[in-house]
Protein backbone atom coordinates (compact mmCIF):
# COMPACT_ATOMS: atom_id res chain seq x y z
CA UNK A 1 0.00 0.00 0.00
CA UNK A 2 2.85 2.35 0.86
CA UNK A 3 4.41 1.77 -2.58
CA UNK A 4 1.12 2.62 -4.29
CA UNK A 5 0.84 5.88 -2.37
CA UNK A 6 4.45 6.82 -3.18
CA UNK A 7 3.90 5.97 -6.83
CA UNK A 8 0.72 8.07 -6.92
CA UNK A 9 2.57 10.99 -5.32
CA UNK A 10 5.41 10.70 -7.83
CA UNK A 11 3.01 10.61 -10.77
CA UNK A 12 1.15 13.59 -9.33
CA UNK A 13 4.38 15.54 -8.91
CA UNK A 14 5.32 14.95 -12.55
CA UNK A 15 1.81 15.80 -13.69
CA UNK A 16 1.65 19.15 -11.95
CA UNK A 17 5.16 20.38 -12.61
CA UNK A 18 5.93 22.00 -15.90
CA UNK A 19 8.99 22.18 -18.03
CA UNK A 20 10.25 25.48 -19.37
CA UNK A 21 9.24 24.37 -22.86
CA UNK A 22 5.63 24.09 -21.66
CA UNK A 23 5.68 27.77 -20.73
CA UNK A 24 6.43 28.99 -24.26
CA UNK A 25 3.57 30.86 -25.85
CA UNK A 26 2.38 32.27 -22.55
CA UNK A 27 0.88 28.95 -21.50
CA UNK A 28 -1.43 28.89 -24.51
CA UNK A 29 -2.39 25.69 -26.28
CA UNK A 30 -1.19 24.97 -29.80
CA UNK A 31 -4.75 25.45 -31.05
CA UNK A 32 -4.90 28.92 -29.49
CA UNK A 33 -1.49 29.82 -30.90
CA UNK A 34 -2.57 28.74 -34.39
CA UNK A 35 -5.66 30.92 -34.03
CA UNK A 36 -3.43 33.80 -32.91
CA UNK A 37 -1.28 33.37 -36.04
CA UNK A 38 -4.38 33.33 -38.26
CA UNK A 39 -5.77 36.48 -36.61
CA UNK A 40 -2.42 38.27 -36.84
CA UNK A 41 -2.01 37.23 -40.49
CA UNK A 42 -5.46 38.58 -41.33
CA UNK A 43 -4.75 41.88 -39.54
CA UNK A 44 -1.40 42.20 -41.32
CA UNK A 45 -2.99 41.37 -44.66
CA UNK A 46 -5.65 44.04 -44.18
CA UNK A 47 -3.23 46.65 -42.83
CA UNK A 48 0.45 45.88 -43.55
CA UNK A 49 1.72 48.28 -40.89
CA UNK A 50 4.90 47.81 -38.87
CA UNK A 51 2.84 47.11 -35.73
CA UNK A 52 0.80 44.40 -37.44
CA UNK A 53 3.96 42.92 -38.94
CA UNK A 54 5.57 42.68 -35.51
CA UNK A 55 2.39 41.17 -34.02
CA UNK A 56 2.28 38.60 -36.84
CA UNK A 57 5.95 37.75 -36.43
CA UNK A 58 5.56 37.43 -32.65
CA UNK A 59 2.54 35.13 -33.06
CA UNK A 60 4.51 32.88 -35.43
CA UNK A 61 7.49 32.86 -33.07
CA UNK A 62 5.28 31.82 -30.14
CA UNK A 63 3.93 28.93 -32.22
CA UNK A 64 7.43 27.82 -33.20
CA UNK A 65 8.72 28.19 -29.63
CA UNK A 66 5.89 26.00 -28.32
CA UNK A 67 7.04 23.34 -30.84
CA UNK A 68 3.54 22.63 -32.03
CA UNK A 69 3.10 20.02 -34.73
CA UNK A 70 3.74 21.56 -38.14
CA UNK A 71 5.09 24.80 -36.69
CA UNK A 72 8.42 24.33 -38.44
CA UNK A 73 6.82 25.39 -41.74
CA UNK A 74 6.58 28.89 -40.29
CA UNK A 75 10.27 29.27 -39.46
CA UNK A 76 11.10 30.62 -42.92
CA UNK A 77 8.30 33.16 -42.64
CA UNK A 78 9.87 34.56 -39.47
CA UNK A 79 13.12 35.15 -41.35
CA UNK A 80 11.34 36.53 -44.42
CA UNK A 81 9.29 39.10 -42.50
CA UNK A 82 11.33 42.28 -42.30
CA UNK A 83 9.15 44.59 -40.22
CA UNK A 84 11.86 47.27 -40.10
CA UNK A 85 11.32 48.03 -43.79
CA UNK A 86 7.72 49.15 -43.20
Amino acid sequence: MKKIILLAMAVGAFTFTSCSKDDDGGGKSCKTLIEDVADAAQAYGEDPSKENCIAYKDAIQALVDKDCQGASIYEDQINDLNCDEL
